[in-house]
């Protein structure tokens, strides 16, 4: 499987449960996650290793973009690549709250993209996570302030 496609998967089911528990905190596990990707072999340790290093590296990605918070994480390394193995706490910040509330501008407009992450979550099926996380990442670049360069 491929690291966008496990980051997408990731992405999806990380941000479905913070929002589902919001404002009580959320737990991430890499390894837990990547156990349950489509298209990977528990037994198969290079591709288990592979997935909880994207998977991990997926919630420090969602951490470094504003969309979570975490105050107990537990980092490791896998073949010198730092990620995070495990979240004890954490929830959506105010900029992932405000995005996964929002309702984009699509054929469906009635339903937040929140909650079409949470349906493509437990709908299953990969084309359908991938559009709803394109969709949030969307609105989120597009929620940044406009750069001013000058010349």
């Amino acid at each position: 499987m491929k690291n966008i496609e496990v980051f997408s998967i990731a992405t999806a089911r990380i941000c479905a449960a913070a929002l589902e528990q919001h404002p009580v905190v959320a737990r991430f596990n890499a390894e837990e996650s990547a156990r349950h990707m489509p298209g990977v072999d528990p037994s198969n340790r290079e591709a288990m290793a592979a997935a909880v290093l994207a998977c991990g590296a997926t919630f420090e990605w969602l951490m470094d973009e504003g969309y979570l918070r975490s105050t107990a994480c537990v980092k490791e390394s896998l073949n010198g690549v730092p990620f995070v193995h495990l979240a004890l706490r954490y929830r959506l910040t105010e900029k992932g709250l405000a995005i996964l509330g929002a309702h984009a501008s699509t054929a469906d407009e009635s339903r937040t993209i929140g909650e079409r992450l949470i349906a493509a979550v437990k709908l299953g099926g990969a084309e359908r996570i991938k559009e709803s996380v394109k969709l949030m990442i969307g609105v989120g670049a597009n929620a940044r302030p406009a750069l001013q360069v000058n010349s």
